[in-house]
């Protein structure tokens, strides 16, 4: 089996990375910058799918690896972390949290 991640690949995963960690906020469905970056998280999950770690994808990028679990679980590929998850739950107040364990 032939190693997924060549020099070739690297290179690739580089440029569509420069232009993918510029998309912030809302933004037009064809602009150029989101396709790359929807590109670019699926060559991710492809690699990691081929059994390429995500530690290494993240250290070939120089990038931490929690960035990229973020990025493949904002769209869609992997669930959230659990502080991801509780972070949906940061207003409420222990008083609220008390009330629900009750009630349910």
């Amino acid at each position: 089996m032939s190693e997924p991640l060549t020099s070739e690949v690297i290179a690739e995963l580089r440029e569509m990375h420069k232009i993918a960690r510029k998309l912030r906020g809302p933004m037009a469905l064809d602009d150029p910058r989101r396709t790359a970056s929807i590109e670019f998280t699926a060559a991710l999950q492809a690699l990691v799918e081929q059994g390429v770690s995500v530690y290494r994808l993240a250290k070939v990028l120089g990038i931490g690896h929690s960035s990229v679990y973020a990025r493949l679980a904002r769209h869609g590929y992997r669930q959230p972390s659990p502080s991801r998850a509780a972070q949906a739950y940061r207003h409420t107040t222990t008083a609220d949290a008390i009330r629900a364990k009750n009630a349910g």
